[in-house]
This record gives C-alpha cells, structure tokens and sequence, in this order.
C-alpha cells in the first residue's frame, strides 16, 4: 500500500504559517481549551473545544464540537464532513488549508477516482455496490456532507447520469427528509435549466437519485484566466441561464434555498457555457410555508456565504426573493473570487449587522451599473431587491452583452 501524510497548513488567523503533519492515526483539536493541538486563547470567536480532525491517512473527517460561532468547509457550515484534498477548514479566526499527500509504491497507483470511493467507504462502513437499480457506477465526481455522487451508466440503455447516494447506515431523520425532498422536487420541473429527475429509489443499503450528468468546466480556472470585460460577460451570461430556470422554479411555487456556485453546472456547448442549477435538497414550497412540519421556525438550512438575511434567522422565513440574494451572492463571488463577508466564519450577528462587503471595494473596475444591480440583488430589506428573477435576469442583459 501507499504511504500517506495529511499536512495541515494554516492560512489565516493568529497561527498562520504553522504546519502540522501526520503519517498515522491521530486527533487534531483546535479550540481555546489546554488540550487542543492547536490553542489559541487570543481568538475570543474560538469555543473551547471547536472542531476536531480525525486522521488516518489518507483519510480525515472533520467534526464541529457544538462550536457558538460554527466550523466551515469551503465556506459552508458544517457539522461533520469527510475532508479532500484542497479542502480549507475554519474556525474563528483560523483557516486551515488540507493536503492529502499520496506517495504511490512501485507496485501500487492509487487514483482520485479510487481514493474517493475509499473514502466513502471509510464514511459508511460499507463497500459501495458496482451496480444498483441497473446503474452501473463509474468514477466519483462529487462528495456532500451525508453521501457521494457517481458518474453512471445504464445497463440497458446505455444513458449516462449522475447517481447520488447515501448509506441507510447514515440516515438520520434530516438526512432522509433533504434526499426524499430533492428527488419529489426535481421529479415535478422540467426546464432546460434544471437538472433532469431520471430515476431514484432504495437498492441494498442505500438509497439513490439518478439526474441528467453535465461533463461540467473548471469555471473558477476559465474566469481566473479571462480578461475582466470577458469574466463580467461570461459571469452574467451564466447568472442569466440560472435566473431563466429560477422564474419558472419560483412559478411552481419553489424556492431553491441553497443557490451557490456549487450548485451552478456549467457545460460547453456549441463553442459556448451552458449553465443548470443543480441540488434542490433544501426546496420548499414557499406558498405553504409553516405548514409542512419540514422545516422548524428558528431552524437555519443553507450556505452561511450566500444565506439572505432573513433565511439565516430561520430558514421557514425563505421566499423568491431570498434565492435572489443568493444569485446576487454567486454572481458576486463569481465576479471578485471572495465572499460577500469580510471573514465567511464571522458570527452570524456579526454578518447581518455589517451586511456585504460593496462589490466596488472588491472590485474596483466593475462597471457602476452591474455594481448598483448585483448590490440591489444584496439588499438586506427583501423588498429592496428584485421583484423577480425575470426582472433581475433583464437588468443583466447589457452586461452579458445581450
């Protein structure tokens, strides 16, 4: 087997620049409390236990500790999530780069693909069936908080999906209500900028989601590497497709409640981008909000980054216009690679008091009026924001050069 070593690199904080190392089995703990491996007592957002590692590389889970201000991977709050490689972590004032070295032996390679599914192995304790429900599974290409998604084709027809996954073993009541909720939603949308519902049900110890497989671009890399004129046009083009199926979800009566880049699919297609908003895990039904028992009052669902103000106070409180705070969000981070926050970890009163960063701060050559548009798009007040999508998607014409 490949020897391995998990290197954890701090960013930022009042540790940046330390490095810790491990080649086996151990604990890294980060809090204001004498036995965490890394204690800072001068970073007063720190609980005393905050969030924890467990490392047995190559593999590592991160586990937030009933942490106040919360722990955050990639900029999304979480409670527990298997690590990747370049995945950062924070906590307070504290980011922490991950990198899973593998040093192959001669006799052995070990790929990303099977690394992957090593890990998902490591998370639920079962092997991962070659097929179910006639899908045979091929690589992984993507990793979520409570299951994994897999390239996958089918054994009779030949089509080709993505297939997301989750063990029986690793349901818990939340868990269950987001997958069944994400496959009723998508079940009932047919636009051309929606994933496609294809197939779902319950095979051995799991259960799956088959959708539409979108052979997705490494956007971040295209817009980092575009002129400014290029990325604001590429960036409005895109948010535009998203804004066009978002009008028609918000027609059926939806609100998406999880918009971020993530959940933006991007294609080629003809010489151009083709853009489908993906993962409706978090949906409801705005027109019977309260009603349902989903959702509790108080209860907060979503991306702490591209959370409206009123959905980060509870999320039965989400409406259209909370999502149009999240493509204002998106296309905001599209545009400048940051977040709409000075610090993702911030507390969330903290976030709501002080509101966004202005986009012209962040990026100083953004033309005035897609800065007035994606700012009315952050407006604290719903009211102040865009009627609709429709109406945010024509304010946007000119800057995709339409």
């Amino acid at each position: 087997m490949p020897s391995s070593t998990i290197v954890l690199e701090v960013l930022d904080g009042p540790a940046a620049g330390r490095v810790f190392r491990y080649r086996g089995q151990d604990t890294f703990l980060l809090g204001r409390s004498d036995v965490a491996q890394l204690r800072l007592l001068e970073d007063a957002h720190l609980s005393r236990n905050h969030f924890r590692i467990e490392l047995d590389p190559p593999h590592c889970v991160v586990e937030d500790l009933a942490s106040a201000n919360g722990t955050f991977v990639n900029g999304e709050r979480v409670m527990r999530r298997i690590l990747m490689n370049g995945d950062t972590i924070s906590g307070g004032q504290t980011r922490i780069l991950v990198r899973i070295e593998v040093q192959p032996d001669s006799d052995f390679e070990l790929s990303q693909a099977q690394y992957s599914v090593s890990l998902a192995q490591t998370a639920s304790m079962f092997a991962l069936p070659k097929l179910i429900e006639g899908w045979q599974l091929l690589d992984q290409i993507g990793q979520g908080s409570s299951g994994t998604v897999h390239r996958a084709i089918h054994s009779e027809s030949g089509q080709v999906a993505a297939v997301k996954m989750i063990a029986l073993h690793d349901l818990d009541e939340n868990a269950r209500r987001a997958f069944l909720r994400e496959a009723t939603v998508l079940k009932t949308l047919n636009h051309k900028r929606i994933v496609r519902y294809l197939d779902a049900g319950c095979s051995e110890q799991f259960l799956y989601l088959a959708m539409e497989y979108v052979p997705e671009v490494q956007l971040d890399e295209l817009l980092k590497q575009s002129t400014i004129s290029s990325r604001i046009r590429i960036a409005c083009g895109l948010i535009r497709q998203i804004l066009d199926g978002l009008q028609y979800v918000h027609d059926q009566g939806v609100v998406h409640r999880d918009i971020k880049p993530r959940n933006i699919l991007v294609s080629r297609h003809d010489q151009g981008l083709k853009a489908k908003l993906a993962d409706f895990g978090l949906a409801k039904c705005f027109k019977t909000a309260g009603q349902s028992g989903v959702t509790c009052d108080h209860e907060v669902k979503g991306t702490l980054s591209y959370m409206a103000p009123e959905q980060l106070a509870a999320s039965v409180r989400a409406t259209p216009r909370s999502d149009i705070f999240s493509v204002g969000a998106s296309l905001y981070s599209m545009l400048t690679f940051c977040s709409i926050y000075d610090s993702s970890n911030a507390p969330i009163d903290q976030i709501v008091q002080q509101g966004p960063v202005p986009i012209l701060r962040r990026m100083p050559d953004c033309p005035p009026d897609l800065a007035t548009i994606v700012m009315r798009a952050l407006a604290f007040d719903p009211a102040e924001r865009f009627e609709s999508a429709e109406q945010m998607r024509d304010a946007l014409a000119p800057c995709a050069g339409r």
